[in-house]
């Protein structure tokens, strides 16, 4: 019987000022595995959201294969699904994105990859609401993303090795995507947005140039922080911390509530900064030191 096993890197989006348009893959992982059976639905989950993401059809993961098994005009009759989860739920680290990926690919898969990536990577897209996460994590490393004629386009850039991602992630607080996008106005002044352009081109030409206080300087942002600093105490002051500490730049990881911080540097100054910046503002974060990863979604096939 075929089995299959994917292996998903968690993301960090936005990075401060490409806003729904850069995402960077991280090296901390969710694994699905998929067999088909002869009927029905068992789904097993270990590790982060145990007890949160449901087991059912409205699994994010399921929803994925289940579209792609349309798509490819191929139903099984039935599923075994087991998912063993290190990306933390609803932190802004693309734990959705992940589990939409794994399931699409592992389904894909069993359906003899009669899709190809770029159609995975709409499909995903579409069943996430945006595709910065999604891009990431299929690709590895940095990516860009944005839409012609609805038509979706990206771009990766490799992420070079020592630059690394310190993560500080709030243990009791939660931002769903849908609060963090109610607070956003529907329009923005226009030296706003005349600001954001400007320093995610600084982004870009920071990381393509080696130049990480380039890069640094892009993470500013105008277009979304300001208004989610309400959601996330202390959000401005971790960010101050970190930078003092040898940060390159900080920003708000997706939307939240974890923050990410890049550096080259000497990660340990970084870590304590940002625990005691949000521990000054009533917060206890855990922290997490990671590479980038630059190979995106990872397919192993097991022949049993």
């Amino acid at each position: 019987m075929l089995k299959v096993r994917v292996r998903v890197p968690a993301t960090t989006a936005n990075l401060g000022a490409g806003f729904n348009c850069l995402g960077l893959a991280l090296e901390l992982y969710n694994t699905l595995e998929m067999e088909e059976t002869c009927s029905g639905l068992k789904i097993e989950i270990s590790g982060e959201g145990k007890y949160v993401i449901p087991e059912d059809e409205s699994n994010l993961s399921y929803q994925a294969a289940h579209k792609v098994f349309k798509m490819c005009g191929y139903m099984p009759g039935g599923l075994w699904i087991k998912m063993n989860n290190s990306i933390p739920i609803a932190r802004g680290l693309g734990s959705s994105a992940a589990a939409i990926v794994a399931g699409a690919v592992a389904a894909n898969e069993l359906c003899r990859k009669k899709l190809s990536q770029d159609d995975l990577i709409r499909l995903c897209a579409e069943l996430e609401g945006h595709a910065d996460n999604i891009v990431a994590a299929f690709l590895g490393g940095l990516t860009i993303c944005g839409y012609k004629d609805k038509q979706l386009i990206y771009k990766k850039f490799f992420m070079r090795n020592g630059i690394r991602a310190v993560v500080a992630i709030p243990q009791n607080l939660e931002v769903k995507t849908r609060d963090a996008v109610a607070v956003l106005p529907e329009n923005v002044p226009f030296e706003d947005a005349v600001f954001n352009i400007g320093r995610v081109a600084f982004f870009v030409c920071g990381i393509i140039s080696d130049d990480l206080e380039i890069m640094g300087f892009g993470m500013d942002d105008r277009l979304h922080q300001p208004y989610r600093k309400a959601l996330i105490p202390g959000l401005k002051d971790v960010f101050e911390a970190a930078k003092k500490a040898g940060a390159h730049g900080a920003a708000l990881s997706g939307s939240g509530s974890s923050v990410v911080a890049i550096t080259n540097r000497n990660p340990a100054p970084i870590v304590e900064a940002m625990k005691k910046a949000f521990k000054r503002n009533g917060i206890e974060a855990n922290t997490m030191i990671l590479d980038a990863d630059n190979e995106g979604v990872e397919i192993q096939i097991i022949r049993e």
